[in-house]
């Protein structure tokens, strides 16, 4: 599979470095990263954007969001191209637009969770060959409206926002004497386990969430504390204004 990459940032490495089944041919903008790449991976750094749309039947978006759509709209374009943008807040029908008269899709993923085939991305609407690639770097939902990929694609910045979170947990160990290697781990594994427990467990959250919840307990006296300053609450109305700014109306 040839993907060629628009936007050689932070997120394009961690696909490159995920998805190793692909061969990747390469936007030159930032040259030293899409260098360190090619050395290190065997991708290929064209001469130009346009270079790479030329090369490349499918094509991977990963362009800042403020400036990707007028980018692709000075881009050259064929039909039987695809071009599947992970620009945040980017909607199906701009794309689509800016890119005919290839197809166009939209995708959200972590970023660098999928540099370790860990981390889930959406696609929308389904692609077969997209959802091969995507596959290589993690699991993959498919989604058949633009509304839910709207509301799902707010997962982008709750996934960053829970490494503040995890490393807030982290320094406040630390804080408290322990080792950063053990207060790192310590929190890591935990975090993991009980995402272990969202994926396998038959139960329902709610009576996960009574399961591990004795009364009179230290849970429970946490879990108090976190409702009464509104930290449980916040997420809601940070999530909600993000999904505001990605879509604007929503």
């Amino acid at each position: 599979m040839k993907i060629g990459i628009l936007g050689v940032g932070h997120l394009a490495e961690y696909l490159v470095r995920g998805a190793r089944g692909a061969e990747f041919v390469l936007a030159p903008r930032s040259a030293e990263k899409a260098a360190r790449l090619a050395a290190a991976y065997g991708c290929t750094v064209a001469d130009s954007n346009q270079a790479v749309v030329d090369q490349c039947d499918r094509v991977l978006v990963c362009l800042p969001a403020a400036e990707g759509l007028a980018i692709l709209q000075g881009l050259r374009f064929r039909a039987g191209q695809s071009v599947c943008s992970a620009m945040a807040g980017a909607g199906l029908a701009p794309l689509r637009a800016a890119v005919a008269p290839a197809a166009g899709f939209c995708s959200m993923m972590p970023g660098f969770a999928n540099a370790f085939s860990a981390g889930p991305s959406l696609l929308y609407p389904a692609d077969a060959e997209w959802a091969a690639f995507l596959a290589q770097c993690g699991p993959v939902h498919q989604l058949d409206s633009a509304e839910a990929f709207e509301t799902a694609a707010v997962f982008g910045a709750m996934s960053g926002a829970s490494i503040f979170l995890l490393r807030h947990l982290t320094q406040w160990y630390e804080r408290q004497g322990l080792q950063p290697d053990l207060a790192r781990q310590l929190v890591a594994q935990t975090f993991r386990g009980n995402a272990e427990v969202l994926l396998q467990a038959d139960a329902s959250l709610d009576a996960i969430a009574k399961g591990v919840t004795t009364p009179g307990g230290i849970t429970e006296q946490l879990v108090a504390s976190l409702n009464a300053d509104g930290a449980l609450a916040a997420w809601d109305s940070a999530m909600d204004a993000v999904l505001s700014r990605m879509v604007p109306g929503r």
